[in-house]
């Protein structure tokens, strides 16, 4: 059997090389000739499985270390009789970890109230159902809009009254202090999602508003977002994905209060899982006898002990612990200030000046722990503030 993968899959040799050839190729170059006599296709967000990869293929089968499919063609796959898999839910606690440390810094830096917020949630499947079940046992409520897990929650049988309190328009959840987007890419269908966020939408958000988007680029139009940040400074944005990645825009990028290069996902434990739904997938597909679970060497709790936060504000000591695990801030004002350097050294007439910037970002962040693998000293923290950094997953020494 061959087996062509993306070699930035984490454990991908571990866990595939012994059921035949394994050819590792990176995920933006791969190509027709690489697949050529392969069985099964193994990849990530970065490649573009479609037609014009696959024609001619002998491909049984193709995996997706990801949760979102809007670079896989799933109609080609299901016409040509080719399997498929995905990694659904494997990066949700990451992705929630990320939308904390962004709700962390807004709180410490532009002085948001979480604690008398709300936070309007678009798209409530496995991240953004989770990211709202966390905000409730904290006492944040939330305002959910998602018309197709709505209506399945009313097929199912549940109470109309009981979904018109968890469910709303879009309209009133962009009315919200805080809007998350989460919603998959899509063109077509009942909901399509593609620009779903344009400059009317833009136009909804409260003064002061915080907008958080670690879905896809697409589902924010950029154009119309630019023009909206020129005229609304009040707004904070932090985002993780973009239109045309990884060539991404650099003046937009600049305009965002945070900026990462599509991160938000990325952890050694989400990676873990996203390989082991896939290699799942890999040996039920083809009768093959498992091999038991993947091991997890490497993989163990962090100590987190800043000694500084013994003299911060009290009110804010357990969000700046949050920032201090995920350091969001850092990390974006070291990725706008090398997509700015990059665009200098390219010129003016530089079509592409951040695609080896963002690339390169990426690859440092392969080592990033989620918060349920890092251990806090108790003794700094109150009792309300300790059970706050548990709920996000923290484990108390």
């Amino acid at each position: 059997m061959k087996i062509v993968a993306d070699a930035n899959i984490l454990w991908v040799r571990e866990s595939f090389s012994h059921f035949g050839e394994l050819v590792l190729v990176p995920g933006r170059e791969i190509g027709r000739s690489d697949i050529k006599g392969a069985d099964a296709l193994l990849v990530r967000s970065v490649t573009s499985v479609n037609a014009e990869l696959l024609r001619g293929s002998k491909l049984k089968f193709v995996a997706s270390a990801t949760s979102g499919t809007d670079h896989i063609d799933l109609d080609y796959l299901k016409e040509n009789n080719i399997g498929f898999a995905d990694a659904k839910g494997s990066n949700a606690n990451a992705v929630v970890d990320y939308c904390f440390a962004a709700l962390a810094y807004a709180s410490v830096h532009k002085g948001l109230n979480l604690a008398s917020c709300e936070v309007g949630i678009v798209g409530a499947g496995n991240v953004g159902g989770l990211l709202a079940k966390k905000l409730n046992a904290l006492n944040i409520r939330t305002r959910l809009c998602d018309p197709f897990l709505q209506r399945l929650q009313l097929k199912a049988g549940r109470p109309i009254e009981a979904v018109s309190d968890r469910f709303f328009p879009l309209e009133e959840v962009l009315g919200c202090d805080v809007v998350s987007l989460h919603v998959p890419l899509t063109a077509a269908g009942e909901y399509p999602t593609q620009g779903l966020i344009d400059a009317s939408k833009l136009a909804l958000l409260q003064e002061g508003a915080v907008l958080i988007n670690t879905s896809r680029g697409s589902v924010v139009n950029e154009q119309a977002l630019g023009n909206f940040l020129q005229q609304r400074r009040d707004v904070i944005c932090v985002f993780d994905v973009w239109e045309n990645e990884p060539a991404i825009s650099v003046e937009l990028a600049a305009k965002m209060e945070l900026a990462t290069p599509h991160i938000a996902g990325y952890s050694q434990e989400s990676k873990m899982a996203a390989t082991a739904q896939m290699l799942q997938a890999f040996q039920q597909f083809f009768g093959l006898p498992s091999r038991g679970e993947m091991r997890s060497e490497g993989v163990a709790s962090i100590s987190v002990k800043p000694a500084e936060l013994a003299a911060a504000d009290e009110q804010h000591r357990h969000w700046l612990l949050v920032l201090q695990a995920f350091q969001i801030h850092r990390l974006s004002e070291q990725f706008k200030n090398a997509l700015s350097l990059a665009k200098g050294a390219g010129g003016k007439d530089s079509a592409d000046p951040g695609s080896a910037v963002f690339d390169e970002f990426r690859k440092q962040l392969v080592g990033r722990r989620e918060f349920s693998s890092l251990k806090i000293q108790g003794s700094l923290y109150t009792r309300n503030q300790l059970a706050v950094l548990q709920t996000l997953g923290f484990k108390c020494e």
